[in-house]
């Protein structure tokens, strides 16, 4: 089955998939399908299973070198993927 070309207009977002891992997607449904598909078992995550990255935790500051300079922030992940996928495991 032909993979359906990404809609350019429509940005992507941050989604929690379960407690740990967020998935760069257009929407909740395909966050939960990118999820469903990386795991070994069928259907292991339900739509409640899926919520929006909160800006704060899109803004943090994440590994740090020394001094405490920004090495990167999930929103820059999001901004530099250009298409829907596992963004990063986290936990909230």
């Amino acid at each position: 089955m032909p993979v359906a070309a990404r809609d350019l207009t429509k940005p992507l977002l941050a989604f929690w998939v379960g407690d740990y891992d967020i998935y760069a997607a257009e929407h909740a449904a395909q966050a939960l399908d990118l999820a469903n598909a990386m795991t070994l078992r069928p259907s292991v995550f339900i739509l409640d299973d899926v919520s929006l990255v909160q800006a704060t935790t899109l803004d943090e500051r994440l590994g740090g070198e020394h001094g405490g300079k920004l090495a990167w922030t999930l929103r820059r992940l999001l901004l530099d993927t250009a298409e829907p996928s596992f963004l990063a495991g986290y936990g909230q």
